[in-house]
């Protein structure tokens, strides 16, 4: 019995060694999630430009503006990145050029629509009224009559609004950029200046020798038919979002959420 005992053993153990490398085989490592696609990244040039944006050297953008530029990008599945800081005449070419992605708050002209993907997203007050300390303030648009205005080369004005200026009768000069425009007034060569709003408001916020001028209280009707725009370079490595990027735009404009004035 004792000899049949020991004859078995070594059957039993080829046995459960045959089982165990039968299971092991069997089971199966747990799989690995699938690594979703990483989102393109899109980057938005910019500038400080209170109170739509403010970003100053070492900061990250804040303000109302890059909340909609970080709700656009969620809803069109992209990542939303920044330029450093950077004058708005270098942004444009950069965009041109295809070395950078968005940009926003551009007026449309022909030749931008060539170069840019372009959507309006609000109105634009490329005519705000700023007047010298040695002129009267003005009321109504009898008081532009005979007056002296000056103008930007480097800025783009509604056709309607020379229209208005040439049958009021005011004589229209012009400065090289907003500055040089500014110091025509220190300079009583012109009593008022038209221009962008909140570009201007900055530009008398940081040179103190502009002090002196001031939005004017009453200012033309703003032209329904003038609108700021969302430009994407049509250089862009990444194009083929644009149709998701406009029509998620729109849906923000119907929503009263781009309104920034």
């Amino acid at each position: 019995m004792a000899l049949q005992y020991f004859q078995a053993v070594p059957l039993l153990l080829f046995l459960l060694l045959a089982c165990a490398g039968t299971t092991a085989q069997t089971v199966t490592a747990p799989a690995a999630p699938v690594a979703s696609p990483a989102l393109p990244e899109l980057e938005w040039c910019l500038h400080h430009l209170p109170p739509r944006h403010s970003y100053l050297p070492g900061t990250t953008p804040t303000g109302p503006m890059v909340d909609l530029m970080q709700a656009l990008a969620k809803a069109s599945g992209f990542v939303l990145k920044f330029s450093p800081p950077t004058p708005p005449g270098r942004c444009m070419k950069l965009l041109e050029q295809g070395k950078t992605d968005l940009m926003m708050g551009l007026v449309h002209t022909e030749q931008r629509a060539a170069a840019y993907f372009m959507a309006p997203f609000d109105e634009v007050r490329m005519t705000s009224l700023f007047v010298a300390p040695h002129s009267p303030v003005l009321q109504s648009p009898q008081d532009l009559r005979g007056r002296i205005l000056v103008l930007t080369k480097d800025r783009v004005y509604p056709a309607a609004f020379f229209q208005r200026l040439h049958q009021l009768g005011v004589r229209v000069i012009w400065g090289k950029d907003l500055e040089s425009a500014l110091a025509l007034l220190l300079y009583q060569q012109a009593e008022l200046y038209a221009g962008p709003l909140h570009f201007t408001e900055l530009e008398l916020k940081k040179n103190p020798r502009f002090a002196a001028i001031r939005l004017n209280t009453w200012q033309l009707p703003v032209d329904a038919g003038q609108y700021t725009y969302l430009a994407m370079s049509r250089a862009s490595a990444h194009r083929e979002l644009w149709p998701a990027i406009e029509q998620q735009l729109q849906q923000l404009v119907a929503a009263n959420k781009t309104h920034f004035y």
